[in-house]
Formats: structure tokens, sequence, C-alpha cells
């Protein structure tokens, strides 16, 4: 009983940082870029299936790719699979021993109750992509924004870049042709094929 209790309080706590407009409130990641195109919006970027998204915060770098995204039981269940690889010594190599790899489900449940403050998501919620001490909040699909949840939407020194690569063996971050965003307020939607984020050029380590 007192397990339950404690299951239900964390669903109420959850509920109100998402309805009360700490993060954005209406599964904005979920209006899906198209199938091989990436979608750069004011305050997140979303990444087609099986391609890598980079994240930098000062030294640190991480990649990121979501491997599998799907509705429940209404449209407004969420689920996602992601793999993220951690690399913090500032060397953006991937292929070190030190890489953390975490691979995690993520669940976006709908909201049931009779007001905002009397609501609360009908199962267990994960609403962050964990990479090293880096937190990025996801919304649907294959949605990463440049602040966790709970933060305001802003400028806290995460830069995303999206990218055609499909295995962490085939990253740069020091590649040449990579752009990088930050959180803009005020930028346009933004479709980009996949295959065209960047121009090639020479890869520089």
């Amino acid at each position: 009983m007192k397990l339950l209790i404690i299951v239900l309080i964390c669903c109420f706590v959850t509920a109100i940082k998402t309805v009360a407009g700490e993060t954005p409130t209406t599964h904005e990641g979920a209006k899906s870029a198209p199938t091989e195109e990436a979608l750069i919006m004011p305050h997140g970027i979303i990444m087609p299936l099986g391609r890598i998204a980079l994240v930098r915060k000062d030294r640190q770098h991480c990649a990121v790719k979501f491997t599998e995204a799907w509705n429940g039981k209404t449209d407004q269940d969420w689920f996602a699979k992601y793999e993220a690889y951690y690399q913090g010594d500032g060397s953006g190599d991937f292929s070190k021993k030190n890489v953390h790899i975490k691979k995690e489900e993520l669940a976006i449940r709908r909201i049931v109750g009779i007001s905002k403050l009397l609501s609360f998501p009908v199962g267990p919620q994960n609403l962050e992509v964990k990479c090293g001490p880096i937190r990025l909040l996801w919304s649907g699909n294959g949605s990463l924004y440049f602040f966790s949840l709970g933060q305001q939407q802003g400028d806290y020194g995460i830069e995303l870049a999206p990218t055609k690569w499909k295995d962490i063996s085939q990253v740069n971050v020091f590649n040449q042709g990579i752009k990088w965003y930050k959180y803009d307020g005020r930028r346009k939607e933004i479709y980009i094929p996949i295959d065209q984020v960047w121009e090639d050029k020479e890869d520089k380590k």
C-alpha cells in the first residue's frame, strides 16, 4: 500500500511539472519529421530513426541515435528506444574505452484527471535522454531539446547537430561540414534532407 502511494505521488509530481508549462506540453516532438529529413526547431531538433545526432556542451560530446518509436494504446501514449554515447574528456573520440554507453526506453503516457492540479499519467514516464551528466528533454519520436525536463525553454549551453551517420564508428565531431544549432526562440522550423545536413568535407581529427 505504501509503495502504491509513493508511485502515485511520483506520477502526480511529474504531471504537475509537465502540465504547469515548465516543458513543452503537447508532445511537440510528436509532429514527426519525414522519414529521411531532420527537423530543426527553435527549441530542439527531430531526427529520423537510425541516424545520429551530436550533442555538445563545453568540451563534452554525445552521440544519440533513436532506434525505435511507436504509439501505445492511444495517440497520446508515445514510446521510443535510443542509444547514447558520452565522451567527456574533450577529445571527441568515441573509439576510446572511456566512452559511456546507455540504451534506454522512453515513455510519455496520457494524462487523466479532472483538472491540471488533479491529473496524472496513466503509467510510469521517462521524458529525458540521458548521456553521461547531460540530460535532454524528449517529447516523442526522435526529438531532442536544448534543455532538460523541468527547465524553462532557453539556452543552457547545449548545441545539437543532425548527421547522416548511422554507426558510432563513423562519427567525427570535428568534421568541418557539421552544422551546430543552439536554442533560438526566433528561428523558423527548417526541414533538411538527412543526406544534405552538411556539405561533404575532408574529416579533420
